[in-house]
């Protein structure tokens, strides 16, 4: 799990008082977008990466110089402060990653986003940045020269967060490691244990936003993200995305978001029920 905030971001973060507040990446304007392989042999359709499902996955060889790059073009010129990608093998090709758009287009040339990062694991990774209007987008994996192994990636999301009014201060219990296993024991008749296997099933995890004001809960954005969550669509969350890298592609995973007068001020309390991925 790794969240990379540029400096630019950092400094809007701080002055809004926003750093630690949660967010939720779910208007995924890639979802609409026009996907390719723009450096690379295709092996996989690169339109998976705009589904939101994990299952099926873009893929495909390197160049000869190691460089594999997933690639869509929005549509029209939008503004994005954050990509976040899931279920990809980069730890694994201990590949590094960059995220760039293009003012001219797919094949003309490209201008980094945000830092490149080489990732220790295949767990999710966000980039938040500056905003930045484009059309043209493109995530690069870069391989030693000569690597043949596929680059893989079967999420991608595209567009502005949803940033809680709230931190989370207590109560949450962050996934550090999967949160669902299921565990078998083989134990003697005389008590002793003789060995366990464990299979690794996900993680769930619950997060109580409070004191939201009315006008945030009755506005556009709010209502879109909970129309989206209680459908069980998917999206990235972070719970404390400054000071810690947890950073998970969700779902909803039991009730649906139905938010509730929590006192005086007219404030709004809402409770998420999500089920994370863990790359497998």
């Amino acid at each position: 799990m790794t969240i990379i905030i540029s400096a630019a971001r950092a400094s809007t973060l701080a002055t809004a008082g926003t750093s630690n507040n949660p967010f939720a990446l779910w208007d995924n304007l890639g979802a609409s977008g026009t996907w390719s392989t723009n450096v690379g042999a295709e092996v996989n359709s690169a339109a998976y990466a705009g589904t939101g499902t994990t299952y099926d996955q873009w893929s495909a060889t390197p160049n000869v110089s190691g460089f594999s790059g997933l690639a869509v073009d929005l549509g029209s010129v939008e503004s994005v402060g954050m990509i976040a990608i899931a279920a990809h093998n980069a730890g694994t090709l201990g590949a590094e990653l960059t995220v760039y758009h293009s003012p001219t287009g797919l094949a003309g040339s490209w201008v980094s986003a945000a830092d490149a990062v080489t990732p220790a694991d295949n767990q999710a990774i966000c980039w938040y940045f500056a905003d930045t209007s484009a059309r043209y987008w493109r995530v690069l994996f870069e391989q030693s020269p000569g690597a043949t192994a596929e680059a893989v990636c079967g999420v991608v999301f595209i567009g502005q967060p949803l940033t809680m009014p709230q931190s989370i201060y207590q109560g949450y219990r962050p996934p550090l490691t999967p949160t669902e296993v299921a565990l078998q024991s083989n134990v003697s008749e005389g008590g002793h244990l003789l060995g366990s296997s464990a299979v690794k099933k996900a993680s769930t995890t619950q997060a109580e936003i409070r004191h939201i004001a009315a006008s945030t809960i009755r506005g556009t954005a709010w209502k879109g993200f909970q129309t989206h969550f209680n459908e069980g669509g998917g999206f990235f969350w972070a719970w404390r995305p400054t000071k810690y890298g947890d950073v998970h592609y969700a779902w909803r995973n039991g009730a649906p978001i139905a938010p509730d007068n929590s006192g005086p001020k007219d404030y709004m309390s809402a409770r998420l029920e999500m089920r994370l991925y863990d790359e497998p």
